[in-house]
């Protein structure tokens, strides 16, 4: 057997010295819904550190009888907003205050100031979404160590992701590791692009059934 020193070798990932996070969790299904609780829990560790910190759960969906089981969800949260259920659940849990926005994700909501750093995560299942979410590291590009990250996770039956990066640009110089770390790694959507590629199910004017698009959307329980 082959020893995997990946591990060994790996880089540290150096932030700016922050006094402030933003963590946003957009997507609250079948990956959201289940990471929702580590993000609060990372926010209750931070704050006890020092760090003043601020939670946003963003979803516009709300809760169906098909999500029960598979998602985090049971069948008395059915029919309210995925968002909001998540958010009062954790903040009670951890004695947090959780943000929740009931609307599609608009990148404009993040704009971290000086001494604050944002981490994305984006549990979104569409590339329209995942364009929409990468669109923050825009206010990247003329900063030496980035404020935004991005987070992206997700899955399907057998595999998932989980990729993280900072800037949008396919450059290979813009990314060069010195023996302290890194600084700036390329954008989710930039290791892979084919997160940007619209499945068959994303197009307007498909012809696939009901049936078909949840085999195609197809989940493992988690």
């Amino acid at each position: 057997m082959e020893l995997n020193l990946d591990l060994a070798n790996a880089s540290p990932i150096l932030t700016i010295d922050y006094t402030a996070i933003e963590l946003w969790l957009v997507g609250c299904g079948g990956t959201g819904s289940w990471l929702a609780p580590s993000i609060v829990r990372l926010g209750r560790v931070l704050s006890s550190k020092g760090k003043k910190v601020k939670l946003y759960f963003v979803d516009p969906d709300h809760v169906e009888e098909a999500n029960v089981l598979r998602q985090c969800f049971c069948d008395a949260e059915i029919g309210l907003n995925k968002a909001k259920t998540l958010a009062l659940r954790y903040a009670i849990a951890w004695k947090m205050e959780v943000g929740a926005i009931a609307q599609p994700f608009d990148p404009d909501w993040v704009t971290p100031g000086y001494n604050t750093l944002a981490l994305v995560a984006g549990c979104v299942d569409n590339a329209r979404a995942r364009q929409s979410i990468a669109q923050v590291l825009e206010n990247n590009n003329h900063q030496l160590a980035p404020h935004t990250w991005y987070l992206d996770c997700g899955n399907s039956r057998r595999s998932g992701q989980v990729l993280l990066g900072s800037h949008l640009s396919t450059t290979s110089d813009d990314y060069q590791f010195n023996p302290l770390g890194c600084f700036r790694l390329p954008a989710p959507t930039i290791q892979q692009p084919d997160l940007l590629v619209p499945q068959p199910e994303e197009i307007e004017d498909n012809t696939l059934s009901c049936e078909q698009l949840a085999m195609l959307n197809s989940q493992s329980l988690s």
